[in-house]
């Protein structure tokens, strides 16, 4: 039902990083030392590749029909990248206040965006950051997000034994992390709490216990 729901909805960008998710989840996955489970883990992926396939053919035509059309640019985000990356500039090292986009924004606005309509994000999370929180300041917190999301690939490399933990944040890291450059998923409350939850689990389980306890 998800898979449906994602094909309908057309995301261009959802469904190009919710492959990149899947693809990090099975390359963890397929890595695993557990030859008893080996051939078990391989079969569920090819089904579930089958299933994926099935459900693009019945259901992907809303999406083929818009790439047809509007192709993979959006002229409109593209120009709202560019005005919000000057803004940035405009206060490169302290911001603007985080959560200001929609009241910067018409500040540096020009003929490059249509004059109808109001664009409350920016379509892009980290520029939103930046903008918000300065180069200096928006850089830690990308860079807290990414240490952790490297913990969690290295805990799903390296644990014997309970990693799907790790692998799991970490491949819904990369699917977030790639949909955070074309939209504002990130921004939504019920998306973050569920990925810091998510992270957050995967950080304890990245390393067993009693190394930790050595540590």
């Amino acid at each position: 039902m998800i898979l449906v729901a994602l094909l309908l909805s057309g995301s261009r960008g959802g469904i190009t990083s919710t492959a990149l998710g899947l693809f990090v989840l099975g390359a963890l996955t397929l890595r695993l030392r557990k030859q008893q489970f080996a051939e078990q883990r391989e079969a569920i992926i090819v089904v579930g590749a089958l299933l994926v396939a099935a459900a693009f053919l019945v259901f992907g035509d809303v999406v083929v029909g818009k790439i047809t059309r509007e192709g993979f640019r959006d002229e409109n985000r593209m120009a709202v990248y560019m005005i919000t990356m000057r803004s940035i500039l405009g206060a490169p090292l302290i911001g603007y206040g985080y959560g200001t986009f929609a009241d910067v924004f018409p500040m540096f606005r020009d003929q490059s965006v249509s004059t109808w309509g109001q664009w409350q994000m920016a379509h892009d999370t980290y520029l939103e950051v930046f903008q918000g929180l300065g180069l200096l300041f928006g850089s830690m917190l990308v860079a807290s997000v990414v240490l952790l999301v490297l913990r969690c690939v290295r805990g799903a490399l390296t644990r014997q034994m309970n990693e799907t933990l790790p692998c799991v944040a970490a491949s819904v890291a990369f699917l977030l992390g790639l949909h955070a450059l074309v939209d504002f998923g990130l921004q939504m409350q019920a998306v973050a709490i569920t990925f810091m939850a998510l992270l957050g689990a995967g950080v304890a389980q990245s390393e067993s216990y009693r190394v930790a306890l050595a540590d």
